[in-house]
C-alpha cells in the first residue's frame, strides 16, 4: 500500500535522526525473511547499541542526499534492511554477519557507510575484526603517553647520572687524605 506524504515525511525525519546518530550503517538486502526472524535480529542487535529498520529506498535515497552522506544506488535495490550501529561497531557486525552466515538464503550483506565513506560487503566484513571502544582508546592513549614517559626516564637518567657523579666525587674526597 502506498504511502501518504505525510508518512514520508514522518519516515524522512526518523531516517534523518539515525543517519545523524550513526556511526556505521549496514544495508542488507533480505527475501522471504519472515517477521519472527526480522525480530530476533532486531534483538541481538539492540542488545549492543545498533538497531535494524526495513526501509523504503526511494526516502532513504533522499535522507541520505539531504544529509550529505554517501551512497550506492545498487545497495539501495530491492527490499533493504539498514542497521544504524551507534555504539559497538565490531559487535553488531559480527552480529549481522553471523546471522547473514545462517541465513544466507535470506539476508545478504550489500555495504555499508562509515562516517562519510562508502563501503562494500567485504569492507563491512573487515570491521569485525575492529577491536572493542576501550581497547582502541588504551591504544590510543598510550600512543600519546609513551613519548612523554620516554622523555621522564631520560630526564631521570640525566639526575641519576648527575647523582652518581657527585656520590662518586664524595667518597673520592672522604678516602683522600686532608
Amino acid at each position: 500500500m502506498p504511502k501518504s506524504r505525510q508518512q514520508k515525511e514522518q519516515m524522512l525525519g526518523e531516517y534523518h535522526d539515525r543517519i545523524g546518530r550513526a556511526q556505521v550503517m549496514v544495508w542488507s538486502r533480505y527475501q522471504a525473511m519472515t517477521v519472527k526472524r526480522i525480530d530476533e535480529l532486531r534483538g541481538q542487535l539492540r542488545g549492543v547499541g545498533a538497531e535494524a529498520t526495513v526501509v523504503k529506498n526511494t526516502v532513504m535515497h533522499k535522507a541520505l542526499i539531504e544529509a550529505e552522506r554517501p551512497f550506492d544506488k545498487e545497495m539501495m535495490t530491492g527490499p533493504c534492511l539498514v542497521t544504524f550501529i551507534y555504539d559497538n561497531i565490531p559487535a553488531a557486525t559480527k552480529i549481522i554477519a553471523d546471522y547473514a552466515r545462517t541465513h544466507e538464503a535470506n539476508l545478504r550483506v550489500q555495504g555499508g557507510v562509515l562516517g562519510t565513506t562508502l563501503l562494500d560487503a567485504k569492507q563491512v566484513a573487515a570491521l569485525v575484526n575492529l577491536p572493542p571502544r576501550d581497547v582502541l582508546l588504551g591504544q590510543v592513549l598510550g600512543t600519546m603517553q609513551a613519548p612523554i614517559a620516554n622523555f621522564v626516564s631520560v630526564l631521570a637518567g640525566v639526575v641519576r647520572g648527575l647523582v652518581n657523579v657527585l656520590d662518586a666525587h664524595a667518597k673520592q674526597l672522604e678516602g683522600s687524605p686532608s
